[in-house]
């Protein structure tokens, strides 16, 4: 498939304006695609400054990226000028460490930050959980880089931090383990039962 001259030089502009481009289906705010919502997941996590080029929105440069990273699919990386590959390659290179590398983001697996969840939380934890726990399935916290917090069930990753937080046993990545520092788990009732709220201490604070 041939690119013209147009869209050749739209890409070269996007890929030479920023350091770090992804080009997918949708926005980082709205990924219409799961691999997309994918790499904006890992790349949240990593970094805030990250440019998106909605392919869907434009035809001529949804074929254009495929000729001109000669990959078929999409979405597609590039950081400083350099094509890094679609959605699976980006998650090897991040399970990897390589990714982190790239963007110049330095882990730190000695860190062990102070975690705190109040006695309710703990016991609605261990309700959540009980039945969902095992040796794929554990207990994750993670903090992305603008410091959204979720708590979820997941197999464990190769960058996890074990921490002991009031007796429960969190694995948090690197990364989210550098932003929670003094972070605490409270229970709270909802309409739909028992919720949790993450307070961060660490957080930008709103104007």
């Amino acid at each position: 498939m041939s690119i013209d001259d147009a869209t050749r030089q739209q890409i070269d502009d996007l890929v030479r304006s920023h350091g770090v481009v992804l080009f997918m289906k949708g926005n980082r705010e709205a990924p219409q695609c799961g691999f997309s919502a994918t790499v904006v997941q890992i790349l949240d996590n990593l970094t805030p400054d990250y440019q998106t080029a909605d392919v869907l929105s434009d035809p001529a440069l949804r074929d254009g990226i495929k000729s001109y990273s000669a990959w078929p699919t999409i979405p597609q990386l590039y950081v400083e000028g350099e094509f890094i590959g679609g959605c699976d390659i980006i998650q090897e290179l991040f399970d990897s460490g390589e990714l982190h590398a790239k963007l110049g983001v330095e882990l730190d697996l000695d860190i062990r930050p102070t975690i705190t969840i109040s006695d309710e939380a703990v016991e609605a934890l261990r309700k959540a959980t009980g039945g969902a726990a095992g040796e794929d399935r554990e207990l994750h916290l993670a903090i992305d880089s603008h410091y959204q917090a979720t708590l979820a069930m997941a197999p464990r990753g190769s960058h996890d931090i074990e921490i002991d937080a009031s007796g429960i046993l969190l694995l948090v990545d690197a990364l989210s383990a550098q932003r929670a520092e003094g972070l605490s788990i409270e229970a709270v009732d909802t309409p739909r039962g028992t919720g949790f709220k993450i307070e961060n201490p660490n957080a930008p604070q709103e104007a």
